[in-house]
């Protein structure tokens, strides 16, 4: 048999089509039954209840649902995709990731827990615009990054409901406006009925279905290749690179690659909705007990979606989507039952991800309107606003995952940069570099936005290394050129 020829590129085995249908229709019933939960039992009659659960979540669900939300469409489709097509050359950018992640535990966390429940933030953006309230640099700061954010927010969740429609058509075949429709309608709703509580006790469910994925699927592959000598000497066959870290790549080559995947692991600074997860934890000294679980789970998330990706190539060929190759083996190598687990845990994935992403904007276009259009608003209107948003930001994804203008893979990596570049940078000069100031914080925002695009757009093929170093240039210059620290809040 010749590499990669073990099966065609196929449908969905369908002798019993139903059972896998009832088993993730089962999975949706619980999501909107969390939801439901939340919204009956749970207090939040205060925006900061809604946005943040009160502040007070344990070490397990934070750790389990951060690395949920941000799981995404990424690890079983876009990055499944790039073992498929480069194999383990990805490993550079999870070791990046692993690094960035590591030192946002370690350096922002703690103080930013500890800063946020001073400041009484509830979103990155508010607290950026809370630190330099007292001037107008501070409102300044908070359109600016709110505009950021809702952009590569609205993105980002695109990305994920196109996940969603491709992961339902292949293995459910259900057509694809139907299963965007599924997905965004779904996580909208138990998302606006329960707020940040139903967003981490569904990630919580979620994320352990992802881990089971996670250790299934690639155990399933490799098996159905023939075990894992055959499945080394397959791979090696078709394409050597596959199993090199090079890529097949040497010197000014390898080395644009790799600032690529190292500037795009540095977007792990700036994700709102995973930093809103050291917002909400009972306490700041919680915060390493929840980094040793969280890295775990990210070392998984980050290296097996890779060998998966390589499996596909060898069972299904070059001809399969790379991104569909996870999806493919849900449905021709597990029972219906079990495919419609495993299907459940890959769709939490992503929609764990939405939920978190649709709290974010809600939340900071809630505080925009309450300290820059109305001042002497009720809480209950708050309330009832910020689930609004919910619903059009939901809207809003879906309509861009049905116009779908790049891959899942080039979408994701043009939300996650941004966000780093633009609230991440300044949050984390703001916790480890005193000198920094408000005018610096300001002008990175404002340039993070525009070097963003204009990289993608004007520098493709250089995307994402130029426009961290320009920004890196603007917070340290700016903060250098004034003359003092702007006044911060108590």
């Amino acid at each position: 048999m010749q590499p990669g020829a073990h099966r065609q590129m196929t449908q969905p085995l369908t002798p019993d089509m139903t059972g896998l249908h009832l088993t993730f229709g089962l999975f949706l019933l619980v999501l909107l039954g969390i939801g439901a939960y939340f919204y009956r039992t749970t207090d939040t009659r205060r925006l900061a209840d809604y946005m943040l659960a009160g502040r007070d979540v344990g070490v397990w669900p934070i750790a389990i649902s951060e690395v949920a939300s941000v799981a995404s469409g990424w690890t079983f489709f876009a990055w499944v995709g790039v073992g498929f097509t480069t194999g383990l050359h990805g490993l550079w950018f999870s070791l990046a990731m692993l690094l960035v992640v590591l030192f946002m535990y370690r350096y922002v966390g703690p103080p930013f827990r500890r800063t946020s429940q001073t400041l009484n933030s509830q979103t990155v953006v508010d607290h950026l615009a809370l630190t330099f309230h007292s001037t107008a640099t501070g409102t300044a700061i908070r359109w600016v990054s709110t505009i950021a954010v809702v952009v590569f927010m609205i993105s980002y969740v695109g990305a994920q409901l196109i996940a969603v429609g491709e992961a339902l058509d292949t293995a459910l075949e259900l057509p694809y406006v139907a299963a965007v429709l599924t997905g965004g309608i779904a996580v909208a709703v138990y998302t606006t009925l329960g707020g940040f509580s139903a967003s981490v006790w569904t990630d919580v469910v979620q994320g352990v279905l992802v881990l089971i994925a996670a250790l299934l699927l690639p155990v399933a592959a490799i098996a159905s290749v023939g075990g894992w000598s055959a499945f080394l000497a397959e791979a090696t066959a078709i394409d050597p690179t596959l199993l090199s870290g090079t890529g097949g790549m040497g010197g000014g080559a390898l080395v644009l690659a790799l600032l690529a995947w190292f500037t795009f692991a540095m977007g792990a600074i700036g994700q709102p909705h995973a930093l809103m997860r050291f917002q909400a934890i009972r306490s700041d000294t919680l915060i390493s007990k929840a980094a040793v679980i969280a890295l775990s789970f990210q070392a998984l998330r980050l290296t097996v979606p890779l060998f998966i990706g390589i499996a596909g190539r060898v069972l299904y060929g070059e001809g399969a989507e790379p991104e569909s190759a996870a999806m493919l083996m849900l449905a021709d190598l597990f029972p219906p039952w079990l495919a419609g687990v495993l299907l459940a845990g890959i769709i939490g994935a992503i929609l764990s991800t939405s939920d978190s992403m649709m709290i974010v904007a809600s939340a900071d276009l809630t505080k925009l309107y309450r300290t820059q259009l109305r001042a002497h608003v009720s809480e209950g209107t708050l309330l009832r606003l910020g689930r609004l948003i919910v619903g059009v930001v939901a809207a809003l994804g879906i309509g861009l995952a049905l116009w779908r203008p790049g891959t899942i893979f080039d979408i994701i990596e043009f939300a996650f940069v941004g966000l780093g570049v633009t609230v991440g940078l300044p949050l984390a000069a703001l916790m480890i570099w005193p000198r920094t100031t408000g005018p610096a914080v300001l002008a990175t925002v404002a340039i993070g936005l525009i070097g963003t695009i204009g990289n993608l757009y004007l520098f493709p093929d250089l995307f994402p290394i130029l426009v961290w170093p320009l920004a890196l240039a603007v917070l340290i210059g700016t903060s250098l050129l004034t003359r003092k620290p702007q006044a911060r809040a108590a």
